[in-house]
């Protein structure tokens, strides 16, 4: 069906070692009477914008990212508020197109870089698809049996393996484990539940903590092996298996399994094809020159790192953006070598300027604080990109399809900013609608005074842990990370401004913030009070203006545009994810 002005106008951590990817999460879905898979229709043409097409597939892995980046949930009205975005993108990237910003350096320097970008991953996801074998029978009624199990754990931390080869070496005398607990915590007092965890569920902790402790027996413990956050001695306490496990009950549960099970094994794979990678290269750091990107990172000015705020406090981040990378280019020297490693049995340098090319994809937070890692990501990235152009993946059909996406965006946002700079320099006197107005006096500024203090924890299984003594009363005070902050004004900035915001006050909660990880807060004394604001310094006139002239625009494109929409198709595969995601649930 053509759809013209029928649609609302409007404007618009897979965390791995050293690799930084672009996870696509699909949902799958299962048949239902006359319909047909979402696998069968992920191809199927959603949506259509004159010659431009948009797949069911194109559409989910837009709206998933977006979900992601946004903290926003899964409704019917989030996804048609969705699809006009992309209707008012793609509308103005033809535009733009006209305009002639196909010639515009940003756009060129934009694709470019979105091209060696799409090139490594397809070449990546490739290589590790390669690594998979199908999932058999056994397999999923394993993880099944698995999934059902509780396992209570402990367990011996540290960032180096090599800190945890001796107190392997004891228990493999013979010694307690948790006299080897409080040797290794180095407790004040011997403490009997040195090293405790609780109980974890198989596909609710870090795939390869899961992997080990899920195949050692009770009484048991694991070699020193290597998760997300760094390195275990695993022992097993205690294992609590289900009174019963029943066929029909497999049958039910076994698509969600396979689809967890599917995930796990795609995370271990793709991890050790990473690290087994780089381990090949050989690779040479020059310490003194990425402790020298490190200090002038550091310089740089604040202003200008774009601080996003969604809605889940978790979801907060620096990013790299124009202005902070163009500072940086201009404080380091491009041939500044931070790296070499060996590549096609010749020794390469990896430069400042290589890095820089990567950095648009990279957290500001870990280049800043952890550069090396943040070097070692990039160079990854470098090393599978030069992989993927010796097999000509340039021409590959996705990669030209994900830069094709990627320069609709771009196109998009050149058009917007010139649009945006027409408005403000136009001086002519204009009438603001008090429905404006009144959306932009709502947004008052507030400031926060909070009393509260929080604990550090390694994981979510050690945060529940936590939360769970201080509800039985447990003193905060003797966990080696506590920290308080007495009553004093909380900076928006700082990152636990969104906990404190948000939080209940008088009781423990989780929490997880890009800096300190997982942790339980506790909020003691909250005052919020509102800052005063002149409606003048809106600059109303100015924000009208730019408003106007954009969604001014959107119609009148629109206007001219043969839009099609399947609504059918629409409603329908938000009907499948739905009824999966149900299923799943149970």
């Amino acid at each position: 069906m053509i759809i013209k002005n029928t649609l609302k106008d409007g404007c618009f951590i897979l965390r791995q070692p050293f690799l930084f990817i672009l996870v696509f999460i699909l949902f799958q879905f299962t048949s239902c009477q006359k319909t047909e898979s979402f696998d069968s229709q992920e191809q199927d043409i959603l949506l259509k914008v004159d010659e431009i097409e948009v797949t069911v597939f194109d559409f989910e892995t837009s709206y998933v990212k977006n979900l992601i980046k946004t903290g926003r949930n899964d409704t019917k009205k989030e996804r048609f508020t969705f699809v006009n975005e992309m209707i008012d993108n793609l509308v103005l990237a033809k535009e733009s197109k006209v305009r002639g910003n196909l010639d515009n350096p940003i756009y060129r320097s934009a694709v470019n870089y979105h091209q060696r970008k799409s090139m490594m991953e397809a070449y990546y996801m490739d290589e590790v698809g390669r690594m998979l074998e199908p999932l058999t029978d056994d397999e999923i009624r394993l993880a099944y049996a698995k999934k059902q199990r509780k396992v209570y754990v402990r367990h011996l931390f540290s960032m180096k393996e090599s800190e945890l080869w001796e107190p392997y070496q004891r228990l493999e005398r013979g010694e307690s484990f948790v006299d080897v607990a409080n040797d290794f915590y180095e407790t004040m007092q011997y403490d009997s539940t040195a090293g405790y965890l609780g109980p974890i569920s198989y596909f609710g902790v870090d795939d390869a903590f899961a992997d080990a402790a899920f195949s050692t027996n009770q009484g048991d413990y694991t070699k020193p092996i290597r998760s997300m956050f760094g390195y275990h001695i695993i022992y097993i306490e205690y294992i609590e298996f289900p009174a019963m496990l029943t066929e029909s009950d497999y049958q039910y549960r076994k698509s969600g399994v396979s689809s967890q099970l599917r995930l796990r094994k795609q995370s271990l794979v793709s991890n050790n094809y990473v690290r087994d990678l780089m381990s090949t290269l050989l690779v040479e750091v020059d310490s003194k020159n990425v402790l020298s990107l490190m200090e002038t990172i550091k310089s740089l000015s604040s202003e200008n790192v774009i601080n996003s705020t969604p809605e889940s406090p978790e979801q907060q981040t620096e990013i790299w953006n124009d202005q902070r990378l163009d500072e940086l280019k201009a404080s380091f020297d491009k041939d500044k070598v931070l790296t070499t490693y060996l590549f096609g049995g010749k020794r390469v340098e990896f430069t400042f300027d290589d890095y820089t090319k990567w950095l648009p994809y990279l957290p500001f937070s870990e280049s800043k604080n952890r550069t090396g890692a943040s070097v070692g990501r990039a160079l990854s990235n470098e090393v599978l990109y030069q992989l993927a152009s010796l097999e000509d993946y340039d021409e590959d059909e996705r990669v030209k399809k994900e830069v094709r996406k990627r320069g609709y965006d771009i196109l998009s946002e050149l058009y917007q900013y010139q649009l945006t700079v027409d408005a403000i320099n136009d001086e002519e006197p204009i009438e603001v609608p008090n429905e404006f107005k009144d959306r932009l006096i709502r947004n008052k500024q507030i400031q926060i005074k909070a009393e509260y203090w929080k604990i550090i924890a390694n994981d979510l299984s050690e945060a529940e842990r936590i939360k769970k003594e201080l509800v039985e009363g447990n003193n905060p005070e003797q966990f080696p990370s506590y920290y308080k902050r007495n009553f004093e004004v909380i900076d928006p900035t700082e990152l636990d401004y969104y906990l404190i915001k948000d939080g209940l006050i008088g009781k423990p909660v989780l929490g997880h913030s890009n800096e300190d990880g997982w942790l339980v807060l506790n909020l003691v004394k909250r005052e919020v009070s509102e800052i005063n604001s002149n409606t003048k310094n809106y600059n109303l006139d100015t924000r009208y203006k730019v408003y106007k002239n954009l969604n001014d625009e959107i119609v009148e494109l629109r206007e001219y545009a043969e839009i099609k929409l399947d609504t059918l198709l629409f409603d329908e595969i938000y009907r499948l994810k739905k009824e999966k995601a149900e299923e799943v649930s149970n």
